[in-house]
């Protein structure tokens, strides 16, 4: 008799491996980075919607994250990395919540140098982020107006 661990380990499997067809894979390797380089284009209202999005371009190629998965995109920030089935190849996925609350992430399918690469370079950006948001932010879209302040001597 087996523990309830060993049924549902055995059940849905390593949460950090997706399976694959290999053959699919190779042949579309160029088409997924190019439509994972569009989803990634613009900031996401929550890590949720990033999730939901690259769950269905990974569908659209026979590709099934697996359940296990899911708690990662909880987080505010996380970098992850998938085994892709038998190949050499990887789903490398982070994201970053910034102070306005939008979602950016870079999502790429890269084989192991470059997924050892992409590890060791976010490490040096991240340092740099923290720079630039400790600058503050100048964006004149979001800056309160000064036009209803009561202030009445330009008139």
């Amino acid at each position: 008799m087996q523990t309830f661990k060993t049924f549902i380990n055995e059940e849905h499997g390593n949460p950090m491996h997706i399976e694959v067809d290999s053959k699919i894979l190779k042949n579309n390797k160029n088409a997924m980075n190019a439509d994972f380089d569009r989803l990634t284009a613009m900031p996401y209202q929550n890590s949720i919607i990033f999730f939901n999005q690259l769950r269905a371009t990974l569908e659209r190629y026979g590709m099934i994250l697996p359940p296990g998965a899911t708690r990662h995109f909880l987080n505010f920030d996380s970098e992850l990395s998938f085994t892709l089935g038998e190949t050499d190849l990887f789903l490398y996925v982070v994201f970053n919540t910034h102070k306005h609350s939008k979602v950016e992430g870079y999502i790429q399918i890269v084989d192991a140098a470059e997924l050892q690469e992409l590890m060791d370079s976010d490490d040096e950006e991240e340092a740099e982020d923290e720079m630039e948001d400790d600058m503050g932010d100048d964006n004149e879209k979001y800056r309160k107006r000064d036009n209803d302040a009561g202030d009445t001597s330009e008139y």
